[in-house]
C-alpha cells in the first residue's frame, strides 16, 4: 500500500476511529520516531545537500 493510499483510508475512518489510530502510532516509540524521521525529512526537503567532509569536519570529526 503506498504513502498516498495509507493517507486516503486515514481520511476515510471517523473522527473517534482517526484518534484511535495516532494514539496507537504515538505509543509505539519505533513508529513515533519513524514517523518524526519522516516529518523532519519532508520538511527539509528543499535545502542544499552538503558534501559529509564538510559536515564532519565542521563537527571536528576527521575522515
Amino acid at each position: 500500500m503506498s504513502a498516498t493510499e495509507v493517507i486516503a483510508e486515514i481520511k476515510a475512518l471517523s473522527e473517534v476511529e482517526r484518534d484511535r489510530v495516532f494514539r496507537l502510532l504515538i505509543a509505539d516509540q519505533t513508529l513515533r520516531e519513524d514517523l518524526e524521521d519522516s516529518l523532519t525529512l519532508n520538511s527539509r526537503r528543499g535545502e542544499p545537500s552538503r558534501p559529509l567532509a564538510d559536515v564532519l569536519n565542521d563537527l571536528g570529526i576527521k575522515p
